[in-house]
């Protein structure tokens, strides 16, 4: 069970958190994936092989062009860079397990990703599903976000044990 609580605080802070809709359809298609080490872990392959691998997947089932956006690092092409830009046109986000994908669905771009990630309840999966990605209603994704909310805690409340007796209440 979720409260808007901690939601309305996020928002209050300024936080981009709110669900505005989903875009009808885009010109590309944004590829995102995790860190080398992620990647590996999650699907036991290197970056640029599930780079690859999902490349192929996508042009396989869909005409629109898979464009590339690593997690920003010091000295990368994608460092001082925001994410935003590159959702304008974009039709879907594509990722094993990159937060990219929340930052996609609050600025109305489908997401496809892993079923362990934290979109997972709100993705699409299957890749051959590209051109029509799903796209859960305001109800479900505001429900989604609230949870998502409700999970996530800074530094301070995890050493007073706020996240403790919260986390607890949802057992």
């Amino acid at each position: 069970v979720t409260t808007p609580d901690r939601w309305n605080v996020l928002i209050k802070q300024g936080i981009d958190a709110e669900f505005k809709g989903w875009r009808d359809s885009g010109d590309y298609i944004l590829l995102c994936p995790s860190s080398p080490m992620v990647t590996h872990h999650i699907n036991g392959i290197t970056q640029e092989e599930w780079r690859i691998q999902v490349t192929k997947q996508l042009e396989e089932v869909c005409k629109r062009p898979v464009l590339f956006r690593n997690k920003p690092r010091p000295g990368n092409e994608w460092w001082e860079t925001d994410i935003r830009d590159d959702f304008k046109d974009c039709h879907a986000l594509v990722t094993n397990m990159s937060l990219a994908a929340v930052d996609a669905v609050i600025n109305m771009v489908p997401v496809f990703t892993h079923q362990r990630h934290i979109c997972s309840f709100i993705s699409s999966k299957d890749l051959s599903k590209i051109n029509k990605p799903m796209k859960p209603g305001h109800k479900t994704m505001n429900e989604w976000i609230k949870m998502v909310a409700d999970n996530q805690f800074t530094l301070q409340e995890i050493e007073s044990g706020i996240a403790y007796e919260i986390l607890k209440e949802q057992i």
